[in-house]
């Protein structure tokens, strides 16, 4: 029916051959709209595929992934916890007698606190979860009252208390924290890559690892300094289809070296 149709309204090309027609058709429209849609489903499948693989177990709408970070509060000059701790926020405010005055805000009882670091390595964190289709079920894990929870998978942010326990409780770990005369550094566990952070440079680590016994998936982002934790972040999330390629489920670390003006360097 649908052949005699076109045969119809192409008669005055004198060709009557349905089957002419049929090769035309498909060889003209039909071949290229497959192809176009085959290489459409291949980029969407390169760009999604690998970013799930290295994000497994993170992904499940059901299951709530905790993010630890540091949680800083006041203390006094003992180490004390101190529960009246004061702040400022400091800003420009020029006066007519003083153009580079600096004002201040007052804050009381605001505690914990955040660095600004860990804050953008976690705003890192956030738009790469959803951008891989996890929006729901992601806590902001308390150090005190989530201490115990290890069931879940967990990001955790800088060097934090629950860092330190998670490299002891999963494997592989392909990294480890070394004092060189005062000073400590990152270096690969069989001590052929070492990184410092003498200012004004940093150096931090992603590590993608698994608990040792319910090979719950962790990773944990941190650096020596701020610019290292933040950095750690930003290169997980820009590189994340990359690395995704490379490793898809597999534990990996990369190792990061951060300049003075934020060039972003990476070696895994």
């Amino acid at each position: 029916m649908f052949w005699n149709f076109i045969k119809n309204i192409f008669s005055f090309t004198g060709v009557e051959d349905i089957a002419v027609w049929q090769d035309i058709i498909i060889s003209a429209i039909l071949i290229p709209i497959v192809l176009h849609i085959s290489n459409w489903l291949l980029r969407q499948w390169n760009s999604i595929k690998p970013s799930k693989l290295l994000l497994k177990g993170f992904l499940n709408k059901s299951t709530p992934v905790l993010i630890f970070h540091s949680q800083m509060s006041g203390a006094d000059n003992r180490w004390n916890f101190n529960p009246d701790q004061r702040y400022i926020t400091r800003y420009p405010d020029p006066l007519p007698s003083d153009r580079g005055n600096i004002g201040i805000q007052k804050k009381l009882r605001i505690d914990p606190v955040l660095s600004q670091a860990e804050s953008d390595c976690l705003s890192y964190t956030y738009n790469l979860l959803g951008k891989c289709g996890k929006i729901e079920n992601i806590i902001s894990a308390d150090l005190i009252k989530d201490w115990s929870k290890w069931s879940n998978p967990i990001i955790s942010v800088g060097f934090n208390p629950k860092t330190y326990k998670l490299i002891d409780k999963c494997k592989p770990i392909y990294f480890m924290l070394a004092d060189i005369n005062g000073n400590i550094q990152i270096q690969s566990s069989d001590n052929n890559v070492s990184y410092d952070a003498f200012l004004p440079n940093d150096a931090g680590v992603i590590q993608k690892t698994y608990t040792k016994n319910g090979k719950t998936p962790i990773i944990i982002l941190a650096g020596l300094g701020t610019a290292g934790t933040e950095a750690a972040g930003y290169i997980l999330n820009k590189n994340v289809v990359e690395l995704g390629k490379m490793y898809g489920s597999s534990p990996f670390c990369a190792f990061i070296k951060v300049t003075q003006m934020k060039e972003w360097n990476r070696r895994i």
